[in-house]
């Protein structure tokens, strides 16, 4: 009899040695992963890092030039409303701001100052470009008819201070604007520059949220700032992203300290520790991580940052 011999036939692997390449497998796929999805999301910074660059800075130039010499321009902020879509409750919630020193505007209440800011823009810039020049309580908005957005926030000198407009918009607040953004700066140079790309991520996935669950600008950064320290995990988008969403959705239930100065917490709208507003942003925030958790392919990761270019 014959057909048990020649050697060639199929010798059954052991279990322990199919669950180690199927394990090998699985890592390799979520390596290539990885990698396409720390590529998308760098490609979608840079394409709001060109559109902020292109058109703020054009456009700040040309507001300095119609308010005249006895303004000054400080563009403090990374990223401007451009590509943030949040409301004014702080100073990173703005593109600039704008220091008036200005005779006849001396001795002028916050809000008086506001309305003088706002009609000398609304008369005086180009219709040509500009679609809308609108007055919030804090800060002037000029919206373009490119779809951009700057927003503007008064100020005036106090010594080596800056005051700018209280929450309520008629009195002033002194504030030191430069302590916040340069912590910012200093924990984004010890992450080889992944922290503020992560921050502008973050805003997106917030702005996609309902309104009644989305967190301000400044809040998002002050949280992002929170989660850096101390962090030693990979130096990439995603893997920076998924620590700061972590850390946001136990950070947002209690205040966080407002280093500039501005008001007494950067969350001061959320109530106090554990309200149920703070309840309801944190299983918000939580929800946004599950869903990055769950999704196993670009297509999905690009339908959760459907917000970005908008």
């Amino acid at each position: 009899m014959g057909g048990s011999g020649g050697g060639g036939g199929y010798i059954p692997q052991s279990s322990d040695v199919l669950q180690r390449k199927i394990e090998k497998a699985r890592q390799d796929e979520q390596l290539r992963l990885d990698a396409n999805i720390n590529q998308f999301l760098q490609s979608k910074v840079s394409l709001f890092n060109d559109r902020d660059a292109a058109h703020t800075q054009t456009h700040l130039d040309e507001i300095a030039k119609t308010l005249g010499d006895e303004i000054e321009i400080d563009q403090l902020l990374f990223g401007g409303s451009v590509a943030k879509h949040t409301f004014v409750d702080g100073l990173s919630d703005v593109d600039a701001l704008v220091l008036l020193d200005r005779s006849d505007t001396r001795g002028l209440s916050a809000d008086k100052m506001l309305r003088e800011f706002h009609d000398k823009l609304s008369t005086s810039l180009s219709r040509r470009d500009v679609k809308s020049v609108d007055k919030g309580t804090l800060a002037v908005t000029v919206s373009y008819k490119d779809g951009s957005e700057i927003q503007l926030l008064p100020a005036i000198r106090s010594g080596k201070l800056i005051k700018i407009p209280d929450s309520s918009g008629t009195g002033w607040i002194e504030t030191n604007p430069r302590i916040f953004q340069q912590q910012l700066s200093k924990q984004n140079k010890r992450l080889n520059g992944v922290l503020v790309p992560t921050i502008k991520l973050v805003k997106s996935l917030i702005y996609d949220l309902p309104k009644q669950q989305q967190l301000t600008g400044y809040h998002i950064e002050a949280l992002a700032l929170d989660a850096a320290k101390g962090y030693q995990g990979l130096m990439t988008p995603k893997a920076l992203l998924s620590h700061v969403l972590d850390h946001a959705v136990t950070r947002s239930r209690t205040p966080i300290l407002d280093t500039s100065g501005q008001s007494q917490n950067v969350d001061d709208y959320l109530g106090g520790p554990n309200s149920t507003q703070r309840k309801l942003a944190s299983q918000a925030i939580a929800g946004v991580k599950r869903r990055l958790d769950a999704a196993t392919s670009i297509a999905q990761w690009r339908a959760m940052f459907g917000g970005i270019e908008k």
